[in-house]
């Protein structure tokens, strides 16, 4: 993700806030890729930031080309560090339409998406840029301008499931042990654990995702791998794990946590009500599409062979799952 807050007035003149996660930097900086930049050598390659960015991101006036200025570049330590390269592009005379034409990081990412703020005339627009759609227009004419739909928002509570690797492996951690319960209610074991879960974190989204909670990012990614380390242990360690619900409330107040950080720039100035509780949606969406064609393999499987299955399922996937998770937890902890 790239964060960009852009201000427009009516003269043509673009002022552009760029905000750079320092692990992404590896390729115009020339650093090894498997670590992040340093305050230093963010400052030292200025100029090298700069080129490789104007490169890639233009801004035109009823499409011709505005130029651009470099401004100064600085280093934000917030959640986790970030570059952030301020610079302003005047546009020839007042345009009608300015566009934005983003094309950073899309070579090296193809998941990667550019969140953008735009201000003009006392109204804010966020979008959203990806891969396939890569250039905002913004009508200083009192045209329509594009936003986010409700629908929007469902398919990023869905992609955030789907592209957070960290809560697939959390949820199938507890799924892995239901169909060891002797009792044979899989199905109601499974909605307890599913709605604890959804309760928790929709209630740390919300409040997050408001403002009203905040915590370090560096924290609450640490806290949900350590969810998943906990979860995988309490697998191999325990024959038939008890109090899944409760667990699974309490770590999911972590985990609504890490939903609130990709959904709060998505989020416009004002009536965030709606779109926060389509995103909710979106991501409970992501998450019965999961347990739902998953559960049933599981319960088969465990009953045709109990002891092949706590073996091969429980006790290897568990291992795979806390492998995964204690390397999340190093790599988050250290940053």
């Amino acid at each position: 993700m790239s964060w960009s807050k852009v201000t427009v007035e009516d003269d043509g003149t673009v002022s552009y806030l760029l905000r750079l996660s320092s692990r992404d930097l590896y390729e115009p900086l020339a650093l090894d890729r498997d670590r992040d930049a340093t305050d230093d050598e963010i400052r030292g390659g200025g100029d090298r930031l700069f080129a490789y960015v104007l490169a890639r991101l233009h801004i035109r006036g009823d499409e011709r080309p505005c130029p651009a200025e470099p401004g100064r570049i600085s280093v934000l330590h917030q959640t986790d560090r970030f570059a952030e390269l301020r610079f302003v592009a005047r546009c020839a005379g007042p345009p009608s339409i300015v566009t934005i034409d983003y094309d950073l990081f899309f070579d090296l990412d193809p998941a990667h998406g550019a969140m953008l703020s735009v201000s003009h005339a006392g109204e804010t627009t966020t979008d959203e840029l990806v891969r396939g759609r890569r250039r905002f227009s913004l009508a200083l004419a009192g045209a329509a301008r594009p936003s986010l739909g409700l629908g929007d928002y469902i398919v990023h509570g869905m992609e955030h499931i789907y592209t957070g690797y960290d809560h697939i492996a959390f949820v199938l951690g507890l799924l892995l042990v239901v169909p060891l319960r002797r009792e044979r209610r899989e199905w109601a074991t499974t909605l307890k654990v599913v709605t604890a879960f959804t309760a928790a974190h929709s209630l740390t989204l919300i409040l997050a995702a408001l403002e009203i909670v905040s915590l370090p990012s560096r924290f609450v990614e640490s806290a949900i791998a350590a969810s998943i380390v906990f979860v995988a242990a309490e697998n191999m360690l325990m024959p038939e794990p008890r109090g899944r619900a409760l667990l699974a409330f309490c770590f999911g107040l972590v985990h609504g946590l890490g939903f609130a950080a990709m959904l709060r720039p998505l989020l416009p100035p004002t009536r965030v009500v709606v779109p926060l509780l389509a995103f909710n949606v979106g991501v409970e969406i992501g998450q019965l599409t999961i347990v739902l064609p998953l559960l049933p393999l599981l319960v088969l499987a465990a009953r045709r062979r109990r002891d092949l299955y706590r073996r091969v399922a429980v006790l290897g996937g568990s291992a795979v799952i806390g492998a995964l998770g204690l390397v999340w937890l190093i790599e988050r902890v250290t940053g």
